[in-house]
């Protein structure tokens, strides 16, 4: 295991209650986990997060994963489908493992694959797709929007309610 899946275990809860999946890791090796990262930046401020805020997520029972461990940004077209298509099966076993109550999809490119990685696993959750907060203004306004309309439904998933 390399040192960024090892930082983002340490940051895994007992008992997942909304498992938050991207695509992966970008390749620059800034990282959600690292706090340098724009996706961490837009995650915090959807739950208006405090300086620990790591902490406060893994509290709450909240984790992110990514579909693909192996970064796919820079690859080319057909390569980078190629590995997010062979990373559904590996996926679908840590969502075995994992037994969220309910998923929040980061970025609507990968939605079919992380749906068919839930199937595979065998679980019925609900299952939330939000825009991917890019560099553009507008996705970062309209991930805050969906953000916005998930989380009071995440609260009342992870408490059983």
């Amino acid at each position: 295991m390399n040192r960024l899946e090892e930082l983002r275990q340490s940051f895994r809860p007992d008992q997942i209650g909304t498992l938050f999946v991207g695509e992966s890791a970008p390749r620059s090796g800034k990282f959600f986990y690292q706090q340098n990262t724009g996706l961490y930046r837009a995650i915090k401020a959807a739950f208006h997060g405090e300086d620990d805020f790591l902490s406060n997520f893994k509290a709450g029972g909240f984790y992110l994963d990514d579909l693909s461990l192996i970064p796919v940004n820079g690859m080319e077209r057909k390569e980078r489908r190629r590995q997010c298509e062979e990373s559904v099966a590996p996926l679908a076993t840590r969502l075995k493992a994992y037994r969220p109550a309910a998923i929040v999809i980061i970025g609507r490119s990968v939605d079919q694959l992380i749906h068919r990685a839930a199937k595979e696993a065998g679980i019925d959750i609900p299952i939330y797709t939000t825009t991917y907060p890019g560099r553009f203004k507008q996705l970062k306004e309209q991930f805050a929007s969906e953000m916005a309309e998930i989380i009071p439904h995440l609260f009342t998933v992870s408490q059983g309610k």
